[in-house]
């Protein structure tokens, strides 16, 4: 590693890493369930919705009637009781969605609530919403009931209050009546040379609503339209108001398929957990590998030490470890003879025995020397012949 000192101390790199690891964490999440978490956080359930567009005085109406049980139906099992499920789609529900509600639904009455107004969020209510850039466009509305009713035309009188025919119940003027007409269609509430804004599909128990204002929470605030409403809902429910279910199916649906939804769900998620914990545990182990940069080491470091342990290394892989043992122990013989006076000229074996008359026992040693021919008996010769000359001297 490089001789630079690391700019981050070990605990902020911890916690870089663990914020990095949070944001994967959390953008894998919105990749894969984005649309899931949309519906729940920006939009609400016709049935809990709150503003002019909503459908909960209709839930609280129902459910205040003596004998009425209304529920919310969350999940699909919830859809095959035999009563009366009122489905309130919005404009972002997609035609297939909507016509496997019809396929669960079959055999069993069904009301189809078309949306009309554009709506947005109204404050940080999650249950309130207001109307924007007036009504939706036709071409969405059909082509969400493409599946449903092929033939069949959705149609609003713009700019216009008209007021509905129903027989038997007045109804309160409605703006902008939207209505629907086609083949296989039988018309419960209508509006004069228009179309029906209530109808039953032929052979089918299913009903559609094309227009929300008769039932929505600005709808009902009219008696007129509550009454009629609710004769409408005990007709489509055998005569019978014991129990009504909102759907939420529709609302909470799955998203797309993806590969991070994929991975995150059964059964592949026991994979993932997996293939997380290999993870985790091969950074825990490898996590000690790892400290402070170090320099890099001198081929040949400084110092009298550093520089005899290279040059005994050099001659040892040269297989010339033993090479250095005559010359070790006549520089003994030398430096034990100048501190005896011995005579000018003397060297070699002729000083090893005059320094043997001085101190007995130097000849043995430094002819052991001198005849070593490996570097462990060298090296035990040169430390005896060490010892003695300096007890000696």
């Amino acid at each position: 590693m490089s001789g630079n000192p690391s700019p981050f101390t070990t605990r902020t790199a911890l916690i870089l890493t663990g914020l990095g690891g949070i944001l994967l964490i959390a953008l894998l999440v919105m990749a894969g369930f984005g649309q899931e978490i949309e519906a729940r956080m920006t939009r609400v359930p016709g049935p809990v919705a709150k503003g002019a567009t909503g459908f909960q005085a209709l839930h609280d109406l129902l459910a205040g009637l003596p004998g009425t049980r209304v529920t919310l139906a969350r999940e699909n099992d919830a859809l095959a009781a035999d009563n009366l499920v009122i489905a309130t789609p919005d404009a972002q529900i997609k035609a297939a969605d909507l016509a496997a509600l019809v396929r669960r639904r079959e055999g069993r009455p069904l009301l189809v609530i078309l949306p009309k107004w554009q709506t947005e969020r109204d404050g940080l209510s999650p249950t309130r919403e207001r109307r924007v850039r007036g009504s939706m466009r036709l071409p969405a509305l059909g082509s969400m009931l493409k599946d449903v009713v092929p033939n069949a035309g959705v149609t609003r009188e713009g700019q216009r209050v008209r007021r509905p025919l129903a027989p038997g119940s007045p109804l309160a003027p409605v703006e902008e009546p939207q209505t629907i007409s086609g083949n296989g269609i039988e018309p419960w509430i209508s509006v004069r040379g228009q179309g029906a804004m209530l109808a039953k599909l032929s052979d089918r128990r299913i009903w559609i609503l094309a227009d929300p204002d008769l039932a929505n929470n600005y709808g009902l605030r009219d008696i007129r339209n509550a009454r009629a409403i609710v004769a409408a809902i005990k007709a489509m429910n055998d005569d019978r108001l014991d129990a009504v279910a909102f759907d939420l199916t529709l609302h909470y649906r799955p998203g797309d398929r993806n590969l991070v939804k994929l991975m995150l769900t059964p059964p592949f998620v026991a994979v993932t957990i997996a293939l997380l914990a290999a993870a985790l545990l091969a950074g825990w182990a490898s996590a000690a590998r790892f400290g402070p940069p170090r320099r890099e080491a001198r081929a040949i470091p400084f110092g009298k030490a550093a520089l005899i342990e290279t040059i005994a290394a050099l001659t040892r892989r040269a297989g010339r470890a033993a090479a250095g043992g005559p010359r070790f122990a006549a520089m003994r013989a030398e430096r034990l003879g100048a501190r005896l006076h011995a005579p000018r000229g003397l060297g070699g074996d002729a000083l090893a025995d005059w320094l043997d008359t001085r101190r007995p026992g130097f000849a043995e040693r430094y002819r052991a020397v001198a005849r070593a021919t490996d570097e462990t008996s060298l090296t035990d010769a040169a430390q005896a012949l060490h010892d003695f000359t300096k007890e000696h001297a």
